[in-house]
């Protein structure tokens, strides 16, 4: 492996800690390591620190440097240098590649072993030319690629758009999470609210929303029942709660309430598509990601006859390419689009 230089990257000090001194620890003698908490940061310290091998959160690739995505600036600026990223799914393999990642290793959850995360990084570094799993006994992440569907959907012009957009929707499944931790940190004020729901189990929801406040432009939090929507904030539905959008006046106030599950999900992504579709019309976007299942599909559907814009995620990049399938078949998405164009699109679109 010879002597590396490692840079780190990671918004949590904690984490970046740890990863530094068990890289310190278990790296041959004469590697250095340094680290950075964020993309500016990272940029000041690179140019003098030349690395041999980059390590970071995938949540930080989607992040702008000088109007350019993090990871596929960092692949530029850095040819020949495997970058290898983490995150909390095993299933965003393919998204770690499409930014231009060299391998991609799970991290744990809160409870799980490190053991297993260190020694896929050090691994990683021996052999930074493939999309691996850090443990041995897990199965591998597939890489191969999802059949492709037209990124033109069922509309040739998404921007040509019917309103100005007051309200922006958003629904997630399985690998929501992850592709959530890529597209939000890439939009910057600003922006109409916007809603979404994620299927997330209670108390989790929060958590997530926390994360990602810490990494993003927008404030990002859990809804609470009877919160007024604002330009440049995220709210997620908190798990358990079908969360839904009602108009009051020029506002949009969120309702956030128990009920029964709806596709076996509480909360559901048709509940508010349904009332995003009554409240805004013609003045929403909506947007469908990776996951399992038809939630969203029925309600994307209305958002789109009444008015809305709509984007679908694409095969290649969804984890799961099912809910944006389904409501790509019914006719509910005019687009579908990667991971990064989806950033790009409700930034584009939102103007």
């Amino acid at each position: 492996m010879g002597n590396l230089r490692v840079f780190v990257i990671d918004n949590s000090i904690t984490f970046q800690n740890a990863l530094v001194q068990e890289l310190n620890h278990r790296l041959p003698s004469g590697s250095v390591v340094d680290n950075a908490a964020n993309p500016e940061e990272a940029q000041k310290k690179l140019t003098e620190f030349k690395p041999t091998d980059i390590v970071m959160n995938l949540a930080l690739g989607a992040m702008l440097v000088n109007q350019e995505k993090f990871l596929p600036l960092l692949v530029k600026q850095y040819p020949g240098v495997p970058i290898i990223v983490y995150g909390i799914s095993n299933n965003v393999a393919s998204t770690a590649k499409y930014l231009g990642a060299s391998a991609y290793i799970k991290k744990p959850l809160a409870g799980e072993l490190m053991q297993p995360f260190y020694e896929g990084i050090v691994n990683a570094l021996q052999n930074g030319d493939s999309i691996s799993s850090p443990d041995k006994q897990q199965s591998e992440v597939s890489t191969s690629p999802q059949p492709a569907i037209p990124a033109t959907g069922h509309a040739a012009d998404i921007t040509a758009t019917k309103g100005t957009i007051e309200l922006i929707a958003m629904g997630a499944s399985t690998g929501g999470t992850e592709a959530l931790s890529v597209i939000l940190p890439a939009l910057k004020p600003p922006l109409p609210g916007i809603v979404i729901v994620q299927h997330i189990p209670p108390m989790f929801s929060r958590l997530f929303a926390e994360r990602l406040n810490s990494t993003c432009a927008l404030t990002i939090k859990e809804a609470a029942d009877g919160d007024v929507v604002r330009p440049d904030h995220v709210y997620i539905a908190p798990g358990g709660k079908h969360m839904s959008v009602h108009r009051h006046g020029s506002s949009f106030i969120i309702q956030c309430k128990i009920g029964p599950p709806l596709h076996t999900v509480c909360p559901a992504i048709d509940i508010l598509f349904d009332s995003v579709a009554d409240a805004a019309g013609k003045n929403a976007l909506g947007v469908i990601l990776t996951g399992i299942g038809k939630d969203g599909a029925a309600g994307l559907l209305k958002m789109r006859n009444n008015g809305a814009t709509t984007i679908g995620q694409d095969a290649t990049t969804s984890s799961v390419y099912v809910m944006p399938k389904v409501a790509f078949d019914i006719g509910a998405v005019q687009q579908q689009l990667p991971l990064l164009g989806i950033a790009d699109a409700i930034q584009q679109i939102a103007k």
